[in-house]
């Protein structure tokens, strides 16, 4: 039991480190890709901005603060190509150019990507051309890969240290569960042996009275060790509840001066037809007059359990009380 609940400890714990972790990292990278994207939007939107100048036919110029590679197309209304601008690139192939504008003029948006040759664009209109800027998406990928790695390895390495933190916890936080399991199985085992006592004297004075031989006049006895007997049971249970509800502070039993001799008198009688089923007889001598303070349950069950194992008090034919 102690091992399944420090097994269903560790489980819950890890399933939230993990669950805290992926939204951790997750959020990490989602914010880093958002600000890759919006500052190569924003170099973009400058270097759109630069390209339309005053006097036509001169695209190329470099914005200010521009860092990634890229480079300018200017498009016809029809389509055409009518200049190219940017250092970074070869912008010979007027295939590849004319197929990156009809990519990038066929959509409704002003920004895109065009996944097969990893470039994002930005389109500006002006009522004689239009102004393609495209900007490689290389470097982002690259940081956002390396970001991806390293979110695993943290990831990862936090995941076996925290899960040897949470076996190392489990093992302190099950232990009050442990120290309760085990004070209940002794608890139990204490309860059992105290009603053994009991239930092994009734279960004989019943047995003695189904005897067709025994005398009548000896009913009464057995009966009265039967009562005896049954009031001791349900005052075992009865202090049994009250041990159950007084966990958190346990009420003192209340002493009281009792008569030890009268005491344990009392106690032997119902156990001489036990003694004598086990041929063994039972013969007590008591003090007159001897008192004690304790708590008169507890006592008798003491005086019991010796009467339990006769084997301990003496030898076959007599058991000194």
């Amino acid at each position: 039991m102690i091992k399944k609940l420090r097994i269903k400890f560790v489980l819950i714990n890890m399933s939230i480190v993990v669950l805290m972790l992926c939204v951790i990292l997750g959020l990490v990278y989602s914010f880093t890709r958002m600000d890759l994207e919006q500052e190569s939007i924003r170099m973009m939107e400058r270097v759109a901005v630069a390209s339309r100048p005053a006097q036509p036919g001169t695209p190329g110029e470099q914005a200010e603060g521009v860092q990634l590679p890229f480079f300018v197309l200017q498009v016809g209304p029809h389509g055409e190509l009518m200049g190219t601008g940017g250092g970074y690139y070869d912008l010979s192939d007027d295939a590849m150019l004319q197929g990156l504008i009809r990519e990038a003029s066929s959509s409704p948006k002003r920004l895109g990507v065009i996944e097969e040759y990893n470039l994002r664009y930005c389109r500006v209109e002006t009522p004689m051309k239009d102004y393609l800027v495209f900007s490689d998406m290389s470097s982002e990928q690259a940081t956002l890969n390396g970001l991806m790695r390293t979110c695993l390895i943290i990831g990862g390495l936090s995941f076996v240290v925290l899960l040897w933190g949470s076996i190392l916890l489990s093992k302190w936080a099950v232990r009050p569960v442990e120290r309760a399991w085990q004070q209940q199985r002794q608890f139990v085992a204490s309860a059992s042996h105290e009603l053994k006592t009991p239930l092994t004297v009734i279960m004989t004075n019943a047995e003695l009275m189904q005897d067709p031989g025994y005398a009548p006049e000896k009913g009464q006895v057995f009966l009265e060790s039967i009562l005896t007997m049954s009031r001791q049971m349900k005052g075992l249970i009865e202090q049994m509840l009250e041990l159950a509800r007084a966990n958190s502070g346990q009420a003192v039993p209340e002493r009281v001066r009792l008569d030890l001799g009268n005491l344990v008198s009392e106690a032997m009688l119902p156990f001489e037809p036990v003694f004598f089923e086990t041929g063994l007889s039972l013969e007590g001598e008591t003090e007159e007059e001897v008192f004690v303070n304790g708590e008169e349950e507890s006592l008798r069950q003491v005086v019991e359990i010796l009467l339990d194992n006769p084997g301990s008090m003496g030898t076959q034919g007599g058991a000194p009380g």
